[in-house]
């Protein structure tokens, strides 16, 4: 029966998810916020939501319920309206990313994976269960907020405020990109993010590098030394007090990384360049092992021919992955301490943005329900994986709320989120709105 609804209703499910892509909500502006709010609205009311808005100081949290309230079991679930930016003439877009092509099985645009095309599949089927059944076996809660690609600030603090309305038996939510090959899984967690800004500065002014050079501080130099030496010659950030090791891989860790396939070939496909490491280690670095990335550099001149100047300042915008129970503040401690220690006085580190990693446990005995529904979804066994690589604002649930998380990705591997032509496909859309039926009638039976 679920099969052939979501069939009959494709058209209008994908039509949903179009309307919602041609609106720029980009939180790093404000751009389109509003009206993505007011398209929020409309549409879960329609669909038989109790909805809220919620001003914070940044963009507004949309809170949602639906279902009997002495339901049995509560589902809590979590998306993100806010997309990250997009310049179609600089970033060479082969479409404009706010509209949306459908072209064959793909839809490109901002936002169609990341992460509009997600919390939209679950919410369709929420509605479509209502549209089919009537009402709903479980009670369900919704928050979708729009500051995630800027850090997630204000939904902390909506969480903390909301303890009591936010009681659940399951966090489950659809975030990430799926593996090669359209493979389903089940992450278990995610890893956490400490954004930082390193900033060289040396003499007063810039300065002629013959009459200087050698005898004055180089800021330049020194950022690139000390970034460096925060790595090894394999990329294992070896910082103490953030590095390898300080992190522990429990026995199941590390066993469950261990039977995860390594499409080595589709990886390559998709990057261009074969992976930097190999297939024993690729899931474990990737779910388990903390990362250290320099994503900008600001440094001196770079324009045609030459110039022999040392300059005064030198910038570097990088990014460390945190896993396990790594906090950041700790981390930027051991970043700064590290720095002193090596010799780097000229050197300031600030940070940007902090998100803790988050991990529920394997074993937790929901895990079955979930992937049972999931792989009527797909017509396929998922994978159960220890931790997505990328981060979501996952600690907010684990970690305040003390509530098991299950995120079920439904963007294709090669999404392209936050790059240009962005992409998702119909049919995991789809598979996404079949997964959000079964997993209702899986919880129900519960």
């Amino acid at each position: 029966m679920i099969e052939q609804a979501v069939a009959a209703r494709a058209g209008g499910l994908v039509q949903t998810l179009l309307e919602s892509v041609r609106i720029p909500s980009v939180s790093l502006t404000g751009q389109g916020i509003a009206e993505q709010v007011a398209f929020l609205r409309a549409r879960l009311e329609r669909w038989g939501f109790a909805v809220e808005v919620h001003e914070t100081a940044s963009q507004p949290i949309v809170y949602a319920e639906i279902g009997p309230r002495e339901a049995p079991f509560t589902w809590l679930t979590y998306g993100h309206y806010d997309v990250y930016p997009a310049d179609a003439m600089a970033e060479g877009w082969r479409t404009d990313p706010f509209e949306p092509v459908v072209d064959g099985d793909r839809i490109w645009g901002r936002g169609t994976g990341d992460n509009k095309g997600q919390h939209l599949a679950l919410l369709g089927a929420i509605a479509l269960w209502r549209e089919l059944r009537g009402e709903l076996p479980v009670r369900v809660k919704v928050i979708l907020e729009g500051d995630e690609e800027t850090g997630s600030g204000p939904l902390p603090g909506f969480v903390e405020a909301n303890r009591d309305r936010l009681a659940a038996d399951l966090v489950c939510y659809s975030d990430g990109p799926m593996f090669p090959n359209d493979q389903p899984v089940l992450l278990m967690g995610v890893r956490g993010i400490l954004g930082l800004e390193f900033v060289a500065t040396g003499a007063k002014r810039n300065l002629h590098s013959g009459n200087f050079g050698g005898v004055a501080p180089n800021p330049t130099l020194d950022l690139v030394h000390l970034l460096a030496e925060m790595v090894d010659r394999q990329g294992r950030l070896v910082v103490p007090g953030a590095g390898y090791a300080d992190v522990t891989v429990t026995p199941a860790e590390a066993a469950a990384v261990a039977a995860l396939p390594v499409d080595r070939a589709g990886v390559e496909a998709s990057l261009g360049v074969a992976p930097a490491v190999p297939d024993s280690e690729f899931h474990e670095r990737l779910m388990l092992r903390p990362s250290f990335n320099v994503s900008g550099l600001a440094a001196g001149y770079a324009g045609a021919g030459q110039k022999s100047v040392i300059y005064r300042e030198a910038l570097a915008k990088a990014d460390i992955r945190l896993v396990g129970g790594q906090d950041p503040a700790q981390v930027l401690a051991a970043v700064r301490a590290f720095a002193a220690a090596r010799g780097y006085p000229g050197i300031e580190i600030r940070p940007l943005k902090a998100t803790p990693a988050s991990r529920t446990p394997l074993e937790h005995p929901l895990v079955p329900r979930v992937k049972a529904a999931v792989a009527r979804g797909f017509g396929r066994e998922p994978l159960v994986v220890p931790s997505l690589g990328g981060t979501t604002p996952d600690w907010v649930f684990t970690r305040l709320l003390g509530l098991p998380s299950i995120v079920v990705p439904l963007a294709p591997y090669d999404e392209n989120n936050h790059a240009p032509n962005e992409s998702t496909k119909v049919s995991l859309y789809l598979a996404g709105v079949r997964t959000g039926l079964a997993l209702l009638e899986s919880l129900a039976a519960r």
